[in-house]
């Protein structure tokens, strides 16, 4: 499901209901735009709201009845946020340099109001222990996911609690991890000129927000991720911030030092591991694209019928300038009908592509 609710499912899987209507969709937006500078500098503010209701929601049912869901009208996900835009020319000379910049920014978050009678959750992603849902009172791309054990309270709460031979145990439930949604998302474009030529670039930056890597969980297991390695070795090594559970309740200080591949065998055990060892901030800075441009000499044209040609060679995805994901691109995802964003799953590597553009008018 997505913002609006969109089916996931294939035809033939789901039971269709006549009296199902369309979507709604309430929106409220206020902005205010300022310029100054004889229009070389300005702001544009706007903050909005939307309401979805009547949801096309897609519901489980019992396969005794021929059908895996049931299509119904339910539910109401509010978008609410904020769009900043800055620009500025801050050259301006038509025989000379020219240079214009702007400034985006926005935050947007996406709460479930509501959804249907009995139904507290949405699953938009589940693998193995690691669920990814949309909980009413909540935020669509909640990460629930196993954690080590912890010591609850007391003077060592927080610590991680250890077996006798210093591994770390794993919780049998499921817990409220992080969220998928990104706290801001910023783009800077900068448009340079000069006479014929013309230079362009975007650095886009994504703040915040959260994802599960199962490719570095498998590659931690069978020890082929370099995390796994500490110093140019294997060497054994304690638990940081462990205790060991004593016969009287209470807990000792973990002095017990374990090989590295029994760790990552333990951390990465099961289909994908243990939620919180792989959850990855998905932050990133990247330089988006950049662009170099050329306009044929008008004079060059004099004797054809077109009036302009314009030659610009492009590169998309250029440079990963920080991430926090190792070796893959935190805006990845496992697949393309989900709107779970916060898991990965042997996903391909992002590619980098180049363009030629022959422009031309008549």
């Amino acid at each position: 499901m997505d913002a609006s609710g969109n089916s996931t499912a294939s035809i033939g899987e789901v039971l269709f209901d006549s009296s199902v209507r369309s979507e709604l969709i309430k929106s409220w937006e206020a902005g205010v735009e300022l310029k100054f500078l004889d229009n070389r500098l300005g702001v544009d503010v706007s903050w909005y709201k939307t309401n979805a209701t009547r949801q096309l929601l897609e519901i489980p049912m019992d396969p005794f009845f021929g059908y895996k869901y049931r299509k119904i009208n339910a539910g109401n996900i509010q978008n609410e946020g904020v769009e900043i835009m800055l620009y500025a020319t801050i050259l301006n000379n038509p025989k000379g340099l020219n240079w214009e910049t702007t400034l985006n920014a926005s935050t947007n978050k996406n709460k479930i109001i509501e959804l249907a009678d009995g139904i507290n959750k949405y699953g938009l992603e589940t693998f193995d222990n690691l669920r990814i849902i949309a909980p009413v009172g909540g935020y669509l791309g909640d990460i629930y996911g196993r954690k080590f054990q912890r010591v609850e309270e007391g003077p060592n709460a927080g610590k991680i609690i250890v077996d006798e031979e210093g591994l770390p145990l794993i919780t049998d439930e499921t817990y409220y991890l992080d969220n998928q949604q990104l706290d801001w998302m910023l783009g800077w474009t900068n448009s340079f000129r000069y006479k014929n030529i013309s230079l362009s670039f975007l650095i886009d930056a994504r703040f915040g927000g959260s994802i599960f890597s199962a490719t570095t969980a498998r590659l931690h297991g069978i020890g082929n991720a370099a995390e796994t390695v500490v110093n140019g070795a294997r060497d054994e090594f304690v638990v940081p911030n462990s205790v060991q559970a004593t016969a009287d309740g209470g807990y000792v200080t973990n002095d017990k030092a374990v090989r590295p591949e029994l760790y990552w065998r333990r951390a990465a055990t099961g289909n994908i591991g243990v939620g919180e060892a792989f959850l990855y901030d998905a932050t990133n800075v990247r330089l988006r694209n950049i662009t170099l441009g050329y306009d044929l000499e008008k004079k060059w044209l004099q004797n054809t019928p077109l009036e302009r040609v314009f030659l610009s060679f492009t590169a998309n995805n250029v440079w990963m300038i920080h991430y926090n994901l190792p070796g893959i691109d935190p805006e990845a995802v496992s697949a393309t009908d989900t709107n779970a964003v916060g898991f990965e799953n042997l996903a391909a590597p992002t590619s980098r592509s180049f363009t030629f553009n022959i422009s031309a008018t008549f």
